[in-house]
């Protein structure tokens, strides 16, 4: 099983690396490549899927959209005063793996699959995370790229500074964030004619490739996770992709 998951953190399969995660909170009930995110009679009852992420961006005034600038000595730029969006560049002194931050970024995503899950997690504190919280953890950690932490202001993040934005999911490429709209049901006709506005996402996750992301989204569900992204809720509920590594 851990020989599988690792070769879908590797673009070309097995052959091009072979080095399992490791078993950082990996058991029968946390995370998985399961049915348990698809399943009508987990996720109708789940809650927490149901919710999304904290507005922590939201929830705390007075402060920058990333808390301050990194402490990683990166480069920033503040858009907006106080209040505005920081933007924030990988550590120079940080090598990229194979020639490309991103697999830096898949690298780190790796190391924490299984971690629980927990609501408006402490965004200092890697043991738990929520969806956003993940994604924010796993760039500062591998980069120093203290990027917004919940999953509005990522996304609000993506439309201001990246290159490559999308709403087609056949554009995601590798170490991409992938943001969604509420969970409403397994059901695609649940989602015709909703909102898909960046006020309404309430879920991130980073693209493995292949069709796969590792994300977090419930306690139910295992914690930090590996699913499919084609013909399921999730596709119904995308709405923006994008690259914080390709900027402007």
């Amino acid at each position: 099983m851990l020989i599988a998951i690792s070769c879908i953190f590797v673009l070309s399969g097995c052959g091009k690396g072979n080095v399992a995660p490791p078993k950082i909170g990996v058991s029968t009930q946390q995370g998985g490549m399961d049915s348990r995110l698809l399943d009508p009679k987990i996720t109708n009852q789940d809650v927490l899927l149901q919710r999304g992420d904290a507005n922590i961006e939201l929830e705390k005034r007075g402060y920058h959209a990333q808390d301050a600038a990194s402490s990683s000595n990166s480069s920033v730029k503040i858009l907006g005063g106080t209040q505005g969006l920081v933007q924030v560049w990988p550590n120079p002194s940080i090598q990229p793996k194979e020639g490309n931050y991103a697999e830096n970024v898949i690298s780190q995503a790796a190391m924490y699959y299984g971690t629980p899950y927990e609501f408006s997690s402490d965004r200092s504190d890697p043991s738990t995370f929520d969806c956003s919280d993940f994604t924010h953890w796993v760039y500062f950690s591998s980069l120093g790229m203290d990027i917004p932490k919940d999953s509005r202001s990522q996304a609000s993040y993506v439309q201001s500074f990246s290159n490559r934005t999308y709403t087609s999911i056949d554009q995601a490429q590798r170490g991409d964030l992938l943001f969604f709209v509420p969970f409403k049901g397994t059901d695609p006709n649940n989602y015709t004619g909703i909102d898909k506005s960046i006020e309404n996402i309430t879920h991130v996750g980073i693209y493995l490739g292949n069709g796969k992301i590792i994300h977090t989204a419930s306690a139910a569900t295992g914690g930090v996770r590996i699913d499919e992204v084609a013909n399921n809720h999730l596709t119904y509920r995308f709405v923006l992709g994008g690259s914080i590594l390709n900027t402007k």
